[in-house]
C-alpha cells in the first residue's frame, strides 16, 4: 500500500477515534490548547526513540506525532483548514535553492538579501 493511501487511512482512523470518544462539533480554543501537551508528549517520545530506540520504534513514534497533529487539524473548521493547507503547500513548493538554503541546524531558510 502506498504512503499516500496509508495517510488517508490514518486520517480515517483519527476521525473514527474522534467519533468513538465524541470529540465532535466545533472545537473551542480551550480544547485546541488542551491538545498541545498531548502533542508535546508525543514529540518527547519521538525524541527519546531517536536517541535510544530502533528504526521501527522511531517510525511508530513519528506516526504517533502525525496522528495527534492530524487530530488537531481535523478539529478545525474544514474550509479554514483547506485554505491553510493550500497556502502551506504553495509556500513550500515555491522554495528553491535559489531562494532558500539548508541551515546548519538542518532547516530550510530564506537566503540573506545582503549576500
Amino acid at each position: 500500500m502506498s504512503i499516500l493511501n496509508l495517510i488517508t487511512k490514518l486520517t480515517e482512523s483519527v476521525d473514527s477515534f474522534h467519533q468513538r470518544f465524541d470529540i465532535t462539533g466545533p472545537a473551542t480554543r480551550a480544547e485546541l490548547l488542551s491538545r498541545i501537551p498531548i502533542q508535546s508528549e508525543e514529540v518527547t517520545e519521538l525524541n527519546k526513540a531517536i536517541l535510544e530506540e530502533s528504526d521501527d520504534h522511531i517510525a511508530q513514534e513519528a506516526i504517533d506525532v502525525l496522528y495527534v497533529a492530524l487530530g488537531t487539524v481535523l478539529r478545525l473548521d474544514s474550509l479554514t483548514t483547506e485554505q491553510a493547507m493550500l497556502q502551506v503547500i504553495a509556500k513550500n513548493d515555491a522554495k528553491t535553492t535559489d531562494t532558500h538554503h539548508l541551515s546548519l541546524a538542518g532547516k530550510v531558510v530564506k537566503k540573506s538579501q545582503t549576500g
